[in-house]
């Protein structure tokens, strides 16, 4: 008993809460202050001009601006508030062709978990007895200059900037490890669909590994913006190339996952085992105190009622 109370009540506890609910509630601001956004100028436009809502760009222009605008700004405010405990990692400086090893690597294991997730969302379908919503599929129906400034530009440096330069750093306390699995789980949660979490879980991983690899939160930006090219640009130009240009975006991805592969398993197997077992992964008491307390509580109730929202 005496134990259990040290674990909710204990300075130890205090100072763990302190960090993760708040944490918790930067991430709550940046699902709920865009849905509320949303919500007003809808209504707004249901008055004055219904038919802006049936505008797919309108709806997406919405939901871009709120979230990259009011959301992030919101989430990253409550947490400067929070002090970066552990020296920032040292710089380190890359070549171009291992640069380019690393966006294959993101792009190789972004795909690898989207057909896991493709998977695992047809037998879900199957057992519900009908088709679950990709919201994703929306976007290509939206001009590619949009795409491009939304997946390339406000969704890179605004979540780069968040998950790996603000949220990734402040954890790093409870060690590297911990901070790169909860960074990348947070990071998977806010997306707020079943469609993208696996996937933005392992590009989490992989990004933030190369922040705490070279500390530099440039690249990160880079190579997410790089991976986010892949669909919204490079997809597009495959169509307008005709069959050819559909067969070098699948050699594209084939050659990337089979890269991935390699790179983790093979050639950089000895390294990660070795990053594995001289850093703290975080015990069963950091992680208890992550998952309970009041911010990070009230953001999984949140999040919870957006993911029915989209399933509805």
């Amino acid at each position: 008993m005496e134990e259990l109370w040290e674990f909710f009540a204990g300075e130890e506890a205090r100072r763990y809460r302190r960090t993760f609910s708040r944490v918790g509630l930067a991430l709550l601001a940046m699902i709920l202050l865009p849905v509320g956004a949303q919500l007003l100028i809808q209504t707004l436009a249901l008055a004055y001009a219904p038919a802006l809502l049936e505008n797919t760009v309108f709806l997406y222009g919405v939901s871009a601006l709120s979230t990259y605008g009011i959301g992030f700004p919101a989430a990253m405010l409550v947490l400067r508030t929070l002090r970066t405990e552990v020296p920032d990692p040292g710089r380190r400086r890359l070549s171009a062709q291992t640069w380019l090893g690393l966006w294959l690597l993101a792009i190789g294991w972004l795909y690898i978990a989207n057909m896991v997730t493709l998977s695992l969302m047809d037998a879900l379908a199957a057992l519900r007895g009908e088709a679950i919503p990709n919201p994703v599929e929306a976007l290509g129906e939206l001009p590619v200059v949009f795409n491009l400034i939304y997946s390339c530009l406000l969704a890179p440096v605004c979540e780069e900037l968040c998950f790996r330069w603000m949220i990734l750093r402040r954890l790093r306390s409870w060690g590297d490890g911990f901070a790169l699995c909860a960074s990348a789980l947070l990071f998977a949660l806010v997306h707020g669909n079943l469609y993208q979490m696996l996937y933005a879980f392992a590009v989490g991983l992989v990004l933030g590994g190369i922040l705490l690899h070279t500390g530099s939160l440039k690249g990160c930006i880079l190579l997410h913006a790089g991976a986010n090219f892949v669909s919204a640009g490079l997809l597009p130009l495959a169509g307008l190339l005709g069959e050819s240009g559909n067969l070098l975006l699948a050699l594209l991805v084939l050659v990337s996952m089979g890269w991935a592969l390699w790179w983790t398993f093979f050639r950089s197997r000895e390294g990660l085992v070795a990053f594995a077992g001289h850093t703290s992964w975080g015990d069963g008491e950091t992680w208890g105190h992550f998952a309970v307390n009041p911010g990070m509580t009230l953001f999984v109730i949140a999040l919870i009622w957006v993911m029915w929202l989209t399933l509805r």
